[in-house]
């Protein structure tokens, strides 16, 4: 039987460890930002580039950390020679984490070197194959959280934590999202649960992130559906059928066109992403 997804070895193993070297792997081929699922720990040692968050663009260079939490739209650029670490965090991992969008330069050589540390620890265990990996997962990203909550915390945060409406409404959008997935909930539904129209609700995703909520959904369901195939072995029909898709024919069939691989030859590449 599957492990539910609130056991804490199944949650440490959906947290996710990558260097950034040059262009960072949190910039859509779009070059729309993103609306971020998971918590994002990120920790720039060499170079700099442009983060956009929210409705704000801010420039960045050596020995800069984020934060950036869940529910927040946001893309960033590097330039070339930048190298750092990206560490996402599932958005119901209780850690002690930043209260809200950070952006600082780390001045103190004994920060930066704590922050280094910290980030190379949990990708020691992101790559291992040990026992309790997700556990041990979960232990190196709360000491790398208490390393955050350490560091001078007062640059630029007035600016990055501006609010409006429409963000106030993604954030609302994308949080009942990573809790209903897996039903079968439409726009409409979504929209209603909201109190907004659905011409409403569409209209702000387009406004604010470029694509339509019916995207948000099929994305938020693969991402799910892929890391069901990477780190269980639970059966494909099963998986399918758990979120919430009529029949394991058409979920391979969106699936396939939505990742370019069926679920059996996604689920037989021996790496973590």
């Amino acid at each position: 039987m599957r492990k539910p997804v609130a056991d804490p070895e199944i949650l440490g193993n959906r947290i996710t460890s990558h260097a950034l070297t040059g262009r960072s792997l949190l910039r859509p081929e779009t070059g729309r930002p993103n609306m971020a699922s998971s918590h994002h720990l990120i920790w720039l040692t060499r170079g700099g580039g442009r983060a956009y968050i929210d409705s704000t663009q801010q420039g960045f260079g050596p020995n800069t950390a984020m934060f950036i939490p869940a529910q927040t739209l946001f893309h960033l650029e590097l330039s070339a020679g930048t190298i750092g670490w990206q560490v996402s965090i599932p958005a119901k991992l209780r850690i002690p984490l930043p209260g809200s969008v950070l952006l600082t330069q780390v001045l103190k050589p004994l920060n930066q070197r704590q922050l280094s540390n910290a980030f190379t620890a949990v990708q020691e265990e992101f790559i291992t194959e040990q026992v309790m990996r997700g556990t041990a997962l979960i232990y190196s990203v709360g000491l790398l959280a208490v390393v955050f909550n350490r560091l001078d915390t007062g640059n630029n945060r007035e600016e990055l934590t501006r609010d409006n409406a429409k963000r106030r409404l993604m954030r609302r959008f994308v949080s009942r999202l990573n809790d209903r997935y897996a039903s079968h909930d439409t726009v409409r539904d979504y929209a209603a649960d909201l109190g907004v129209t659905t011409t409403h609700l569409t209209r702000v995703c387009r406004e604010t992130a470029g694509k339509p909520a019916t995207v948000f959904i099929r994305e938020k369901t693969m991402e799910e559906a892929k890391f069901l195939l990477r780190e269980t072995d639970e059966k494909i029909g099963n998986i399918a059928r758990d979120l919430g898709f009529k029949s394991p024919a058409y979920f391979t069939r969106v699936f396939s066109e939505s990742v370019g691989q069926s679920p059996k030859a996604f689920r037989g590449i021996k790496y973590r992403v």
